[in-house]
């Protein structure tokens, strides 16, 4: 055992032990789409005999914190069927080929809000579920430009509201934010002082 390890296998120090990496030994197509893909991979944690397990292959997203000056945080307010879910969520999206970050977190912003952007800033990129799939998603803090009229994507919410840093923590105590990754994003943006 590791000297920074104690005899519960925990860390007693300030640093944790070195982490031990399990092995991928194969991959098996089970189906690909532009949206996903299935794959059945053979792994061996560190001393475990191997096993089979599913992973889904998502390609990379961004979600949008809108901040405006004298209106606060910009929301969709929407139902997701996957889940039968109804609640609050910053605005998201893929990232198509060739585009950065912050052109993805424009142009999705303008279809799915009818807002523009003076500015972006990263805010924090992290796993999206990573026990179950590989990806990654990247949240951009931005600045509101202009408003530019009826979204194209006007579909995808029901309504779009702006909250103050009182409402979004309140939102978010009540569990009205229901999706992982919005409630990351705020949290994070309230947490470290960009709101």
């Amino acid at each position: 055992m590791d000297d920074a390890a104690g005899t519960d296998g925990q860390s007693s120090g300030t640093e944790p032990p070195p982490v031990r990496k399990w092995e991928v030994l194969g991959r098996r197509s089970l189906y690909n789409s532009r949206w996903v893909n299935l794959s059945l991979v053979r792994v061996a944690p560190p001393g475990r005999e191997p096993y089979e397990h599913h992973v889904a292959g998502v390609p990379d997203a961004v979600g949008v914190v809108l901040r405006h000056p004298d209106r606060g945080v910009l929301l969709l307010h929407r139902h997701r069927f996957i889940t039968d879910t109804v609640g609050y969520e910053i605005p998201a999206g893929g990232i198509d080929a060739g585009e950065t970050v912050e052109q993805a977190a424009a142009r999705e912003l303008l279809e799915e809000t009818g807002w523009t952007v003076r500015d972006t800033a990263p805010l924090l990129s992290c796993n999206a579920s990573d026990g179950v799939s590989d990806q990654r998603f990247h949240f951009v803090l931005a600045h509101a430009g202009e408003f530019q009229g009826t979204p194209v994507d006007d579909h995808e919410a029901t309504s779009r509201v702006w909250a103050d840093k009182a409402r979004l923590t309140r939102l978010i105590a009540e569990g009205a934010v229901p999706g992982s990754l919005s409630t990351v994003a705020l949290l994070y943006a309230l947490h470290f002082g960009h709101l």
